[in-house]
């Protein structure tokens, strides 16, 4: 009997010291800083369908709320499209988490971050990050190259949207 309460006791811990543990490392993180404010920078880019104002090889973007969540689709302008859901939102810490559920990207269980955060007077550091699985037979490096060059022309795109606001 002893050996099974250990046991249990065992088991409980691990998982207790599993759920506390630090996130994963995400694969890609890059981050910007522009020269507004957070509110006004979230005010900006922080709908979840604000990609098509600011990401240049998007065509459309279409929010639809199902019996699960609230999902965009996404086109893009090569006729691919990205359907994805929205996991966790919060207009006061300014950040987003969203999934691709499905997609041309050669990746699975795709998760993304896009956090504003506050750094100055009238400054905002966006902090954009993507954890991501790669099959085999797939580069990893080309992956999170491509996906930092996806990451730097959303940005490219947001500057001057932004500028455009002062």
């Amino acid at each position: 009997m002893k050996k099974v309460a250990w046991l249990i006791v065992s088991c409980l811990s691990l998982l207790t010291a599993a759920a506390h543990a630090e996130p994963e490392q995400a694969k890609v993180t890059v981050e910007h800083k522009f020269d507004a404010s957070v509110d006004t920078t979230w005010g900006k880019l922080g709908r979840f369908c604000a990609i098509a104002e600011w990401q240049s090889l998007v065509a459309s973007c279409v929010v639809e709320e199902r019996q699960d969540g609230i999902y965009r689709i996404v086109g893009m302008h090569d006729h691919t499209s990205f359907t994805e859901r929205l996991e966790e939102y919060s207009h006061g810490d300014h950040a987003f988490t969203y999934t691709i559920k499905s997609g041309p990207l050669p990746i699975k269980d795709y998760r993304s971050e896009f956090r504003l955060i506050q750094v100055g007077d009238g400054q905002t550091r966006l902090v954009w990050k993507a954890w991501y699985t790669v099959p085999a037979g797939i580069d990893e490096k080309t992956v999170a190259f491509n996906l930092r060059e996806l990451f730097a022309n959303g940005i490219k795109g947001m500057i001057p949207l932004l500028a455009a606001t002062r």
